[in-house]
């Protein structure tokens, strides 16, 4: 506990000073929850008022919120409908999980919010990035149970659309 509180100050004190200003970065949100399987599907536009941005970012650096964090732990599939598709809706094959709210602009890196994943759940958790659906992006569902009402910070790989890139 001791080490969170010591990321989630060092993360407060980088915002104070970082230089994004204006800058904006990619967030996705919960679109559903199955009760019966335990699982949360998010995605990149579900209930996002503008949707989300990939390749300019859609929610200001400035912004308070928390990092999505995902663990792949090859839990196989459970027997749910994807929609519109495999591509759109993929099996993360792992479980979902959100950090304690931080500014974007203390996401100086992917390795950032690696970190705070990790430390937050143990090893193997990592900051969720826009293709860990393996047949395609947008979203992906895995086990757990992620606030509704509550934007997360994600990574992309291949796009500009992160706090970092500012």
């Amino acid at each position: 506990m001791q080490s969170i509180r010591y990321i989630l100050l060092a993360a407060l004190c980088v915002a104070a000073t970082a230089d994004a200003a204006g800058g904006k970065g990619m967030t996705w949100t919960k679109r559903s929850h199955d009760s019966t399987l335990g699982i949360d599907s998010v995605n990149c536009n579900g209930g996002a008022p503008d949707g989300c941005n990939p390749y300019q970012g859609d929610m200001s650096c400035k912004a308070i919120l928390p990092v999505l964090c995902v663990k792949n732990d090859g839990s196989p599939r459970p027997p749910y409908t994807a929609t519109p598709g495999e591509f759109y809706d993929g099996w993360l094959g792992g479980h979902l999980s959100a950090t304690l709210p931080i500014y974007g602009d203390a996401l100086r890196s992917r390795a950032t919010g690696d970190q705070l994943c990790s430390t937050s759940f143990g090893s193997g958790w990592r900051m969720a990035e826009f293709h860990d659906n393996p047949s395609g992006g947008w979203g992906f569902r895995g086990y757990g149970n992620l606030r509704s009402n509550q934007h997360f910070w994600v990574a992309i790989n291949d796009q500009p659309g992160n706090c970092w890139n500012r």
